[in-house]
């Protein structure tokens, strides 16, 4: 009988624009690298970024961006990697459904919402000169009003603050949890 291989977990990070994800699944994966796991980070904004000018969003692809982003997510949780770490906006339903739909049946899924308020998260947007978008106030308070509204529909194990907590606080407490 031959060795089923084990199911990558699927740790999923989600929040505002600006809240720290991306720095949060940097020092995740160097959390978890460095216990010897290997980890892939699966970015939906990457995928959103393929679309050219003027990108996903304005071209009027961004659910065809989660839908690709998912389909990506599906195969590398059909590898023999130890982590699949997603970053991005997951916060509808109907994108929930677009990362998770072609998953496998007894993947075991952790969602972590990094939240700061919208002054700190425009604040540190302001601040990097490589964020496009972001730092438009019109584009960021709306993109930051729609996660509030979408907030309680995100299913989530933890739910940490970015404003209270450094980024390598978080990792480290979700690295903790997620390789129990």
């Amino acid at each position: 009988m031959g060795r089923i291989a084990p199911v990558p977990q699927l740790v999923i990070l989600t929040g505002p624009i600006a809240a720290g994800k991306n720095t949060v699944a940097d020092l995740l994966t160097e959390h978890l690298t460095g216990r010897g796991r290997t980890v892939v980070v699966a970015d939906v904004d990457d995928v959103a970024a393929m679309v050219g000018p003027p990108g996903a969003a304005a071209a009027g692809l961004w659910f065809a961006a989660h839908e690709a982003h998912g389909a990506l997510v599906g195969q590398w949780m059909r590898s023999s990697v130890d982590y699949v770490v997603v970053v991005g906006p997951i916060y509808s339903a109907e994108e929930q459904d677009a990362l998770t739909r072609t998953l496998r049946d007894g993947v075991l899924v952790s969602w972590f919402v990094i939240d700061a308020p919208v002054a700190v998260t425009f604040a540190r947007a302001e601040a990097d000169p490589t964020r496009g978008l972001s730092r438009d106030p019109v584009f960021h308070h709306a993109a930051h009003a729609r996660f509030r509204d979408l907030l309680p529909l995100i299913p989530q194990h933890v739910r940490f603050d970015s404003e209270d907590l450094a980024a390598a606080e978080i990792a480290a407490a979700i690295a903790d949890l997620v390789d129990a």
